[in-house]
């Protein structure tokens, strides 16, 4: 069952200044795998705001890249903010959930060595 969200959950604001003390440990403390992750969503959630403003396909092709590296990076998709999504039919082809399970376990066990 995936977990209900909690006003603490939120992201602290919009601007990325406000990570600047933040280490991997608060990343995770959040949800995120480390603090490069947390980075990264905070990039995708700008790019999904200008994508919204101004409808430029440009973006599309930043997303995806930006989507695809937090993966590799051991992000779960499966929790990705609804407000940090395009529309269904711009969202890039994720792999399937066992491949995604399966880089995320990689990560872990990278981060731990």
């Amino acid at each position: 069952m995936a977990k209900r969200l909690i006003w603490e959950d939120m992201k602290p604001s919009d601007s990325s200044d406000e990570l600047e003390g933040y280490t991997d440990e608060d990343a995770r403390r959040h949800g995120y795998p480390s603090l490069e992750v947390m980075r990264l969503e905070y990039q995708l959630t700008k790019i999904t705001g200008e994508w919204r403003r101004t409808k430029e396909n440009s973006l599309v092709h930043d997303y995806k890249a930006v989507l695809y590296e937090m993966i590799l990076k051991g992000y779960d998709v499966n929790i990705l903010p609804v407000q940090d999504q395009l529309p269904d039919d711009l969202m890039p082809d994720l792999p399937p959930k066992p491949i995604q399970k399966a880089i995320i376990e990689a990560y872990q066990e990278m981060a731990i060595n």
